[in-house]
């Protein structure tokens, strides 16, 4: 499904008219949602499709321009072939998300906690594969964020302290978060994402516990990541063994 607030039907005839996708031709007035004298945000289609029936949810910032590049091309070849705008977003979705060495990190980290078994795969990267319709993933902040030109990183300003980003959060995130009711698992990308996600989630609360709290950015220029996973490593172990998932003893073939 697309997303409730989807802004693609407006966008849509504007990405088609791009000669290239560039920088230079999408950091523009045209796609521009917002900007101050720090923080720019532009439209991007990478997260405006929603899988409802995802049981895994991977929550990251903001999309990155390497995500946004990809979307927006993905998106143009799709309008080219006469997608339906579901189908281009979703395409969308797949082909940007976690490129890289983000991608492999983030699959090393997960088949390292065994979440694969608790799901019957072989390796997790199958959730971006051929067991694609369990996971949804997303970004607190729907649109690319920019601070002074670079990809904003959640920290500087923090994302709770900045209207705008507050704004995108309530109005976005939490209409998502609504679309996908049977989530089991919820995997917050880093302590930025962490810290919005508890003033979400009461401690007490069923989605509290469905949180693999502790769980380290994957990005490469996180210098950090080893030694954060291995610290928290234990504790995401218990709450992976405390019912989130039963083990699953055959391996999913579909």
């Amino acid at each position: 499904m697309l997303h409730p607030n989807s802004l693609f039907q407006k966008y849509k005839g504007k990405i088609a008219d791009l000669d290239v996708i560039n920088k230079e031709s999408i950091q523009t007035e045209q796609f521009l949602l917002y900007h101050d004298s720090k923080i720019q945000i532009y439209y991007a289609p990478h997260n405006e499709y929603i899988n409802e029936k995802a049981s895994v949810f991977i929550i990251g910032i903001t999309p990155g321009w390497s995500q946004t590049q990809i979307a927006f091309q993905t998106a143009k070849n799709g309008i080219g072939m006469c997608n339906t705008d579901e189908e281009i977003c979703f395409k969308c979705k797949v082909e940007s998300r976690f490129a890289g060495t983000m991608h492999k990190n983030l699959i090393s980290m997960l088949d390292d906690l065994n979440l694969q078994e608790y799901l019957g795969l072989k390796s997790c990267s199958e959730l971006f594969d051929k067991n694609k319709s369990l996971l949804h993933t997303t970004s607190l902040i729907k649109y690319p964020c920019f601070y002074k030109g670079k990809n904003y990183n959640g920290h500087t300003p923090s994302m709770g302290s900045v209207d705008i980003l507050r704004k995108y959060i309530m109005e976005d995130f939490s209409k998502e978060l609504d679309c996908v009711p049977n989530l089991k698992l919820i995997i917050p990308l880093g302590a930025a994402v962490e810290e919005i996600l508890k003033e979400f989630f009461e401690p007490k609360s069923a989605q509290y516990s469905k949180v693999l709290w502790g769980f380290p950015h994957p990005s490469g220029l996180n210098g950090r990541r080893k030694i954060q996973f291995e610290e928290k490593r234990e504790s995401m172990l218990d709450i992976l063994e405390n019912g989130i998932y039963p083990r699953q003893s055959n391996i999913r073939t579909f």
